[in-house]
């Protein structure tokens, strides 16, 4: 542990690796689970088993450590850690700790699904505790002691003790406090921290303080001597930034592979072509100096889409089989936004109720002709053979008989419980109570007319409830956005993939998250966390068109020998021919030029380049990281290269070096010569690919010394295919 207080610290003391055993707790949790296919179930044990794997020996005491387990939004990641407490039972975990998020709905969603999933209520294999209502006080921690000595006594009656509690410095202070006086010296503990990359991060890094619920969590864990702490998470970007010193570091990691029904941000903002997506105008936002007093005409087209939706699922007898449809509005935080969208979507209820309920009304054609729209609109992507005459009949019920709750405390102390078994269709309005965590079951409609705030990927992310395992009723949904918040999840889900794909090619390489090196995509619009939780120094590159060159590709005698073969090696690889245009002089013929060879053909060479100064290799690092995913989005993409000075041709470059400190290399590019035509250098590039400019260069020094055939490459980036990457600056190894 840090005496400054900035982190605690915690190494690892591990034993030899061991191999768990799947038993029948998550035998029996995956073969009751009748909604996942047999590949699915096969999916769910083996990456299980490999989480495990990574955790704590349960046999080797003092053994600890942390990991990250990084799933999509709404994707499973409560099966995966409720299977891997099954899985930790069968391996003779005494105790489990659910850290179940920072709101009270959120504990008892985990709390009942829990109970439920694990057969708490049918066997005796679990010891269930929750600090909802009453808290966890000296009967609980009593009773924990009896299951605890039945383990010393290796009697075969002994339960696995979990404890699910609110992720709130009061409720873990408690569990602390009691802990304290028990002897868990040699207890093998799972404690596990959904949405991890909440509330438990140490906020007060940057000012060398602990955050409350930080120190509360870390002093937590310092009552388990013998235990693994993970945390599950879909936004890994503060976890995977804070430092590697500190104790809520992940040391291993894995990337959860979602069921084959997941839908989500690549199916709605990539591959969808925003066919579920509707724009919320700006006007129609709501702006707090001057409030609206009727609803716009966009929130009008959403209800309508989702009561359509719902007398379809009723004209379908999807309500009896235990479904749900719901409607999510979300809204900016304040409680005087939901009650304004929560009265809205009151009084529109009863009106359009009324209207349809009398054969006669005044208002009853039109009122049908506008959620004929909507249906027409629906079955562009909703496939049905029934048409709207014989769904119409099914409206008034849709409509009268939906509930509308506002998730929030506005009226009371707690956020409230949804009784989804109650009512079949819901119209939730809320700002924190749907965030992070919530599970919105059936939802078809959102509307979400809120700004992106200060732009953390995460934060964004965390707010897509319409993401989950909805692939036969997608043509249903419909995701009602700010054009400002369209962009942000287009951009995000591009940052997503690209964290996902390089930490599981690093770990199927065989390495850990404490040696990876962070790196990703990022836009020029978000910033990946909360400032206040970075500590590692990360490199950010332009994300705009420019060229990007090394400013002390001469720094190392050696590297520039290697650096010079690879350029020779490449020349001699490829066809190259003569390139000019009218009016040139001979001296500015560029003697090798290409502008048809493939990325992913030079891209191999491009990646022996290797620079000693740590400016030039993080940004070369930065340019590999875009190329790799050029060629991975499309691999036949081309790009230009052009090989200026050079032993093969006749024109000797010569450059000189300034008198900065370090020196860099003055007048790279030749210039441009109005007489001839000749642009200069700078200007000779593509404007649709990558262009690659290939220099050698004997450098003079200000002292006279001259260093001999320095290549340098310049590449150039076209703004449509820049993205900004970000890369971790300096890898320390731990």
């Amino acid at each position: 542990m840090s005496d400054e207080g900035i982190i605690r610290i915690s190494r690892r003391e591990t034993g030899a690796e061991w191999y768990p055993v799947q038993g029948t707790e998550i035998t029996d949790l995956v073969s009751s689970n009748t909604s996942l296919s047999d590949s699915e179930k096969e999916s769910l044990v083996s990456e299980t088993m490999a989480i495990m794997r990574s955790c704590a020996d349960p046999k080797t005491p003092s053994d600890h450590n942390t990991g990250l387990i990084i799933g999509y939004v709404q994707s499973g990641k409560t099966l995966s850690f409720t299977g891997l407490s099954a899985l930790a039972r069968d391996n003779g975990y005494q105790i489990v700790v659910l850290l179940a998020g920072t709101t009270n709905n959120l504990v008892e969603q985990s709390y009942d699904r829990l109970r439920k999933d694990l057969g708490v209520d049918t066997n005796r294999n679990w010891k269930l505790f929750t600090t909802k209502e009453k808290g966890f006080q000296e009967a609980e921690i009593d009773r924990v002691k009896s299951e605890l000595a039945k383990w010393r006594r290796g009697s075969p009656r002994a339960r696995t003790v979990m404890i699910v509690t609110m992720k709130q410095h009061d409720h873990l202070r408690n569990l602390a406090e009691l802990f304290s006086g028990v002897d868990l010296s040699k207890v093998p503990t799972l404690i596990i921290d959904d949405e991890g990359d909440q509330a438990g991060m140490n906020t007060k890094a940057l000012q060398e303080q602990e955050s409350t619920t930080y120190a509360r969590i870390t002093a937590l864990r310092e009552q388990f001597p013998h235990h693994s702490y993970l945390l599950y998470t879909a936004t890994p970007q503060a976890p995977l930034l804070i430092s590697r010193i500190d104790a809520l570091s992940p040391d291993f990691g894995a990337v959860l592979t979602p069921g084959a029904h997941y839908v989500g941000g690549k199916e709605f903002f990539i591959e969808g072509n925003e066919k579920y997506i509707e724009l919320i105008p700006l006007a129609d936002v709501p702006d707090r100096d001057d409030r609206p007093t009727v609803p716009p005409e966009s929130f009008l087209q959403a209800l309508r889409d989702f009561f359509v939706g719902v007398a379809i699922g009723l004209q379908e007898d999807d309500d009896q089989n235990g479904k749900n449809r719901s409607m999510m509005i979300h809204p900016a935080i304040a409680k005087d936004d939901h009650l304004m969208f929560a009265r809205w979507s009151r009084q529109l209820k009863d009106d359009w109720a009324t209207i349809l309920d009398d054969v006669h009304h005044s208002e009853r054609a039109e009122l049908l002709a506008q959620f004929q729209n909507a249906f027409d609109g629906l079955k562009q992507t909703y496939a049905t053979s029934v048409g709207f005459d014989d769904i119409s009949p099914f409206l008034y019920d849709a409509i009268s008989e939906t509930a509308i709750e506002e998730l929030n405390t506005r009226s009371k102390n707690r956020i409230p419980t949804v009784d989804w078994k109650g009512d079949y269709s819901w119209i939730l309005v809320g700002g924190i109570g749907l965030d992070r965590g919530f599970t919105v079951e059936g939802l078809t409609v959102s509307y979400m007319p809120r700004s992106i705030g200060a732009g953390n990927a995460d934060n964004i992310q965390q707010r897509a409830r319409f993401f989950g395992y909805k692939r036969s009723y997608l043509g249903l949904c419909r995701i009602y956005l700010t054009s400002e918040n369209i962009q942000a999840f287009e951009d995000y889900v591009v940052h997503e993939e690209s964290v996902r794909q390089l930490i599981s090619a690093h770990i199927s390489a065989g390495g850990k998250l404490k040696d990876w090196r962070r790196e990703w995509y990022l836009s020029q619009g978000l910033n990946p966390t909360r400032r206040s939780v970075i500590l590692l120094d990360m490199y950010q590159s332009k994300g705009r068109e420019g060229w990007v060159i090394p400013e002390y590709p001469y720094d190392d005698t050696e590297l520039v020998g290697e650096n010079r073969g690879v350029v020779e090696q490449l020349l001699a690889d490829f066809q190259f021919t003569k390139f000019s245009q009218e009016g040139w002089n001979e001296q500015q013929v560029i003697p090798a030029f290409s502008d048809c060879i493939p990325i992913r053909e030079i891209i191999s060479y491009i990646g022996q380049i290797r620079y000693k100064h740590p400016s030039d290799g993080i940004q070369h690092s930065a340019v590999m990281l875009g190329l790799e995913k050029l060629v991975g989005d499309d691999p036949d993409i081309q790009c230009s290269v052009y090989a200026f000075s050079g032993p093969w041709s006749n024109v000797v470059g010569k450059r000189g070096l300034d008198e900065k400190s370090p020196p860099k290399i003055k007048n790279l590019f030749q210039g441009s010569n109005a007489r001839t035509n000749y642009p200069g250098a700078r200007k000779v590039k593509s404007n649709n690919q990558i262009t690659f400019q290939i220099h050698r260069y004997d450098l003079e020094t200000s002292n006279g010394r001259l260093l001999s055939d320095v290549p340098v490459l310049a590449v150039h980036i076209p703004e449509h295919l820049s993205e900004r990457v970000w890369v971790e600056r300096e890898l320390h190894a731990i």
